[in-house]
């Protein structure tokens, strides 16, 4: 009977933090933390991809989020999965960002959505659907016509779909991400303005963000928007980079936290011990800085999905593994590994 009411009270106050959850919030940028309805939020977050895991078993990895300890999950939206085809759009099966994004809640997990027409994350063209590809003088990343009327439509499927899940309407999305680490590609303020336009024209009404690694973020970062950080875990680089890039102040957000690295064909498996990375997060979190670890879970990368990258001239190729295991704190079999199991 002890047991019993246990449980009840458990499954009561899950209820009741989930139903408070869906009520509409705001959430603001404070000068050193971020503020859900005017109170301090350290996310701590990992990075799930829903095409990466199957939709069986989205709930299982959210419930294990939430039982690491994360109170936040980030994701990309990609759109050659979306869109494979010009005009033919589909939010379906695996494929169902929103359900993704509504489980989370259910789990009582915030959500940082990175909807960008360009992701990385070692996927296929960068989530750029090929067909753009076909269309004379198209260039992307850039206010070539084409290209946005494209990135506008796209945009405006995914807004349908998101924009009512953000947390001013009673959703679980805080924040929403403009472009990529555009930063390492390119330097056009007027490109990320027209971005941060569509956004807000696609629904996105809430709060604005832009990631770019260290050594780019003046040139990624887009003013008016809080600029986030990627591949640091030394809180005063974080400080001084977001205070030169933000008015001189916070709040402050790794986007992009590697506890280890992806893989590639013909190399080993990454793996980094828990005591080289541990020290890092840690300092992070005694700042009161919020974190995005990327990646929580991996997963796979299903069918021809997985991408390649080069350095220097194209004669250096490297494509990665369908693995997308990460050395993450779950690995892609769902067990803790042992260079881990001390950061849980």
């Amino acid at each position: 009977m002890r047991l019993l009411l246990y449980s009840l009270l458990l499954g009561s106050l899950s209820l009741g933090t989930v139903q408070a959850q869906k009520a509409p919030h705001t959430f603001a940028l404070g000068t050193n933390q971020f503020l859900l309805d005017g109170q301090p939020l350290q996310m701590i977050s990992g990075e799930l991809h829903y095409p990466r895991i199957p939709r069986e078993a989205w709930r299982s990895r959210l419930k294990m989020a939430k039982a690491m300890g994360l109170n936040t999950i980030g994701t990309y939206v990609f759109w050659n999965v979306h869109e494979p085809q010009p005009g033919q759009y589909d939010f379906t099966g695996n494929n169902d960002v929103a359900a993704f994004v509504r489980m989370a809640q259910e789990e009582g997990l915030w959500v940082i959505l990175r909807p960008s027409p360009y992701v990385c994350a070692e996927w296929e063209f960068g989530g750029y659907p090929y067909w753009l590809q076909n269309v004379p003088g198209l260039k992307v990343r850039s206010q070539e016509p084409q290209y946005i009327a494209a990135y506008t439509r796209y945009l405006q499927a995914v807004g349908r779909q998101l924009a009512p899940l953000q947390v001013n309407h009673g959703g679980p999305v805080l924040m929403v991400q403009v472009e990529n680490e555009y930063g390492s590609y390119g330097a056009d303020k007027q490109y990320l303005a027209q971005n941060k336009k569509l956004f807000i024209d696609a629904g996105f009404d809430g709060l604005l963000y832009t990631c770019d690694p260290v050594r780019d973020v003046a040139a990624g970062h887009l003013p008016g928007l809080l600029p986030a950080v990627n591949g640091t875990d030394k809180p005063s680089q974080i400080r001084q980079l977001v205070n030169t890039n933000h008015d001189g102040q916070g709040p402050y957000y790794v986007a992009e936290w590697y506890p280890a690295w992806f893989d590639w064909w013909g190399t080993p498996h990454h793996t980094v011990p828990a005591a080289r990375y541990t020290p890092g997060l840690d300092s992070v979190l005694k700042a009161g800085m919020s974190i995005n670890m990327y990646m929580f879970h991996g997963g796979t990368t299903r069918g021809f999905l997985n991408g390649a990258n080069y350095k220097g001239d194209t004669s250096h190729y490297e494509p990665q593994i369908s693995s997308y295991d990460y050395d993450a704190p779950l690995d892609e079999a769902v067990a803790l590994p042992a260079s881990s199991r001390s950061a849980s």
